[in-house]
């Protein structure tokens, strides 16, 4: 098993408006570690969660997860990451399956994959039998 992180920032930074949201942010979090970003409302939380999964490009810096760029392979992360905010999850008004379409065409999933991929992910979350069930019904 190697030692290098799974997570490196170098220099991350994200500006709104001409305001830094994340500064300079410089971490390395390895394997079997457990890393939490803690602050209160507005501090940059969901912006470096946004950044590391490739959905926001950053002002400047760089980071890499699992050895794969923000920058220039942000396919291959949003391939092999998930990230659902606490705030916004599922449309409640839709079913499971729409649910998973709405975002399968959101995030672009090639159409030629997302039979397997759809299978695989209700089969994961054992949501199978409630596929049909709208998203507001699910415990």
């Amino acid at each position: 098993m190697t030692d290098a992180p799974v997570i490196r920032t170098a220099g991350l930074t994200k500006l709104f408006g001409g305001t830094a949201v994340v500064d300079h942010l410089n971490l390395e979090i390895r394997r079997g570690e457990i890393y939490g970003l803690v602050g209160p409302d507005g501090s940059g939380k969901t912006t470096v969660m946004r950044l590391l999964t490739a959905i926001l490009a950053p002002t400047s810096g760089e980071a890499w997860v699992a050895g794969h760029s923000i920058l220039n392979e942000g396919e291959s992360i949003k391939a092999r990451i998930g990230y659902m905010s606490q705030r916004f999850g599922l449309y409640e008004e839709l079913s499971v399956m729409e649910n998973i379409l709405f975002y399968a065409d959101l995030y672009e999933a090639p159409a030629k994959e997302r039979p397997q991929r759809i299978q695989r992910l209700l089969s994961f979350s054992n949501l199978t039998p409630f596929k049909e069930r709208l998203a507001g019904r699910l415990s």
